[in-house]
């Protein structure tokens, strides 16, 4: 008979290093009906990449291998990182067969999309890995004065994969094109800035002022002439949802608040207050402590997942 099985996981990647030359991050996962085996999987020896479609694209901290894990079955795919030099890089993992329904994602090929950037001459690159012919495809590359590719949370609309880079820009790199390019700057620098999709299907992005805890969130909306501008939607005054000790303890330690993940189908977005992670409810504003750690945290990946398993 088969069952239908409900399951959802954080991972959550530590600070960076500055320039990401030593990067220190780890998987955490917390689930329900995932298939984890923490036993062959130590969180100390991984971190996290991506996470979406019922897969997470993880990387081993000892090798640099890259894996493909199915959060549903726990089978497990490990591919090594393309041939190339670089100072920043990031990637995504995706379903590969095109559909909008992703109940059944486990059963289906996946791609993995990775950008990587060298500080030597500020050439980005791009490529895919395909399960179905299991090795990666050709590059393509742009030249980006000053800029390296970030690893924070990516953001898919269609056929399109962002990623967020250091100088406070966005690239994009659609797929079937097989091409890159540089989207205009976001419209404000902040402390910490991650990029999401929006509920409408547009780029969005939320930031962090650190010592005033307001949380902006901004979307790019395109006119009838086809210009693309941000536009700036709201202000989440984070000290008059926190807890006063939660805000009191962050002030001290001159860390602050910082967005670190999203869920765009629940509506929700994740702050590190340290040591905490909030998930905020944006529909009700209703904040709940998720995750207590020794350190703070750059990224974090929410799954949901509705499957059918035999």
């Amino acid at each position: 008979m088969p069952a239908s099985s409900t399951a959802s996981a954080i991972c959550t990647a530590a600070r960076l290093r500055a320039r990401l030359l030593q990067p220190e991050r780890a998987l955490i996962p917390t689930f329900g009906n995932f298939a984890l085996s923490t036993a062959t999987m130590s969180p100390d020896d991984w971190w996290a990449l991506d996470c979406r479609h019922g897969r997470a694209l993880v990387e081993s901290c000892r090798t640099g291998t890259l894996l493909v894990w199915d959060l549903v079955t726990g089978d497990k795919q490990y591919l090594p990182l393309p041939a190339h030099d670089c100072s920043g890089y990031n990637g995504a993992v995706l379903c590969a067969a095109g559909h909008t329904d992703h109940r059944d994602c486990h059963l289906c090929p996946f791609l993995v999309a990775f950008v990587f950037s060298d500080d030597r001459d500020f050439i980005t690159s791009a490529c895919v890995f395909l399960s179905e012919t299991d090795a990666w495809g050709e590059i393509t590359s742009i030249v980006i004065p000053d800029a390296l590719v970030l690893p924070k949370p990516t953001a898919q609309i269609g056929n399109t994969i962002y990623f967020l880079l250091d100088n406070n820009s966005i690239i994009e790199f659609v797929l079937d094109k097989h091409s890159l390019d540089l989207v205009e700057e976001v419209p404000y620098t902040y402390d910490q800035t991650i990029i999401m999709p929006t509920k409408d299907g547009c780029l969005g992005l939320a930031g962090g002022e650190r010592f005033n805890f307001n949380l902006n969130l901004w979307s790019e909306v395109a006119s009838i002439d086809g210009v693309v501008t941000w536009t700036h939607l709201r202000v989440i005054e984070l000290e008059k949802i926190l807890a006063p000790e939660a805000v009191s303890a962050c002030m001290v330690g001159g860390i602050g608040a910082h967005a670190v993940g999203c869920a765009v189908d629940a509506d929700v977005i994740f702050i590190d207050v340290y040591p905490s992670i909030y998930m905020i409810h944006l529909k009700s504003m209703k904040i709940e402590e998720v995750s207590r750690r020794n350190e703070s945290a750059d990224n974090m990946f929410f799954l949901t997942q509705v499957s059918t398993l035999q």
